[in-house]
């Protein structure tokens, strides 16, 4: 009877286990292996990607000594001015753009603050400008006092614009029917 008993629990526990494969898979791929495919996929564009720099590389090299055996320095000194020329100017506009970033984050920031933040790296400064901005400023409130005239200047002027609140408010109060107290009747 026992031996019955196991058997059938055994049978429930694998229909079970089919059921969370079918609930993890889309479209029939199950998560796992379609998370196996893409990370080797995006391994083998990375490597495709520094075989093609490597191959460019050693291209660039094999023609700077092909130039140098046959004598042709100035060819490549033109060639390096050139590059040269190219990567200044990017670095140029680099500059240019981390001046103009500071510049408009410091612009943002009150007076005082400025010199404080100038020397800031451009990256924490541009955080630093997302936390204030994100910061919810408090609200306004009235912290005056309130008048015994209803929020009026004067009784005269509460009386003509609310005479139904400033009658309730000036006469007298009366408890009416309201019994004060846990007495008997």
């Amino acid at each position: 009877m026992e031996e019955q008993q196991v058997d059938s629990l055994d049978v429930k526990e694998a229909a079970v286990e089919t059921d969370n494969e079918d609930k993890q898979s889309v479209d029939g791929v199950p998560y796992a292996r379609f998370q196996e495919v893409n990370d080797a996929k995006n391994t083998l564009r990375d490597e495709l990607d520094s075989l093609k720099q490597t191959i460019e590389k050693e291209a660039e090299d094999r023609q700077l000594k092909e130039l140098e055996s046959k004598g042709e320095y100035e060819t490549i000194m033109k060639e390096m001015k050139s590059k040269l020329d190219m990567a200044n100017r990017k670095a140029a506009a680099f500059d240019d753009y981390q001046a103009t970033r500071r510049d408009t984050l410091l612009s943002v920031l009150p007076e005082d603050d400025r010199e404080i933040y100038d020397g800031l790296p451009l990256e924490k400064l541009e955080v630093h400008v997302e936390r204030l901005k994100t910061r919810p400023k408090p609200a306004s409130t009235d912290n005056t006092k309130p008048s015994a005239m209803g929020g009026f200047t004067s009784f005269e002027e509460w009386a003509a614009a609310d005479p139904k609140g400033y009658e309730q408010a000036t006469t007298a109060q009366t408890s009416g029917n309201i019994k004060i107290g846990y007495g008997g009747k």
